[in-house]
């Protein structure tokens, strides 16, 4: 799924553990079969390749990810959308090959790039693209899903765990000695220091920020979370982190809040019934500030304010 992937389990004998682990990590291998866009194998691909010329039947993961992707997308607006397809392509993302879009080359992307464009019916468990170009890409919300599908499998076993894959993670039951779970936010600025910690009872907790993952071109240094709207890198905000029962929302929940930023962001967050968020953004003398949602208040416990930091130019 292009990231590293850990299991742990508390509870049980060694046996059961081990074969709770095991059983996690080919729940991980299966839903990359499905959806990656790295593979040309998987089920993401088989719809990429052949939507646009009529329905495609698809399995019942697929299903629950893209109708989840799709509430997500209608509730905010287009700000998170797996139809970005092409445009994380045309930036580099992709193949890790920084490119700065011109003007034309975005307009012309600009056709393919809309969740309207996907068509679900979910009564056939099929998909279908509105148009010849389009491509789905779930790097933001498939791994959401994955880590709610291992936590699954721990909690089959009676045990309890902990799974991350780059950014999500999934807390299940209580660590070993506590009572409950506690996760750090890091400082954007600053890798080795934190703006504070989130305690919370199990859940997932999922974070999108431009540390895990940017690009810099022509001196620039350009976050990989896309504005489908504006079909540019967003600024708005410098991280989100998302704590909700739901995998699979929170991760996609991230990256539309990232888009939309304090206010708009934290109102969608709010909106989600059993979820909670924050958000780091740079105010205008240039320090990093934190909004919290509602249900994160009495959550989140900050340290003391970052100082400012002077960092490299972005688009």
């Amino acid at each position: 799924m292009g990231t590293e992937v850990q299991v742990q389990a508390f509870g049980g004998d060694e046996a059961a553990r081990r074969a709770a682990i095991a059983e996690a990590f080919a729940a991980f291998a299966e839903i990359d079969r499905l959806m990656s866009n790295y593979r040309s194998d998987s089920e993401l691909s088989h719809i990429n390749a052949h939507a646009a010329g009529g329905p495609v039947p698809v399995s019942d993961p697929m299903l629950r990810v893209l109708e989840a992707a799709q509430r997500v997308s209608g509730d905010s607006r287009g700000a998170f959308d797996v139809t970005v397809g092409p445009l994380v392509r045309l930036w580099g993302f992709h193949d890790k090959t920084p490119h700065v879009p011109t003007s034309v080359e975005l307009e012309q992307v600009r056709p393919l790039v809309g969740y309207r464009g996907l068509v679900i019916d979910g009564a056939h468990h099929t998909v279908t693209f509105a148009r010849a170009g389009m491509e789905l890409d779930l790097g933001g919300i498939a791994k959401g899903f994955a880590v709610e599908i291992a936590a699954n499998v721990l909690r089959r076993h009676h045990l309890n765990g902990f799974i991350d894959a780059g950014g999500n993670q999934y807390l299940l039951g209580t660590p070993p000695g506590k009572r409950e779970w506690t996760v750090g936010v890091k400082n954007p600025d600053a890798a080795d220091r934190l703006l504070g910690a989130i305690t919370l009872p199990e859940g997932s907790v999922s974070t999108s920020a431009d540390y895990y993952n940017f690009l810099v071109a022509n001196g620039r240094t350009y976050g990989h979370v896309l504005d489908p709207r504006t079909l540019q890198p967003s600024s708005t905000a410098l991280s989100v982190t998302i704590v909700s029962p739901d995998g699979t929302l929170a991760d996609a929940m991230s990256k539309a809040a990232f888009v939309l930023g304090p206010k708009d962001g934290l109102a969608l967050i709010d909106a989600y019934p059993e979820m909670a968020g924050l958000i780091a953004y740079r105010k205008a003398d240039g320090t990093v500030d934190v909004a919290v949602s509602q249900r994160m208040k009495g959550r989140f416990h900050p340290v003391a304010a970052p100082a400012r930091t002077s960092l490299p130019a972005r688009h």
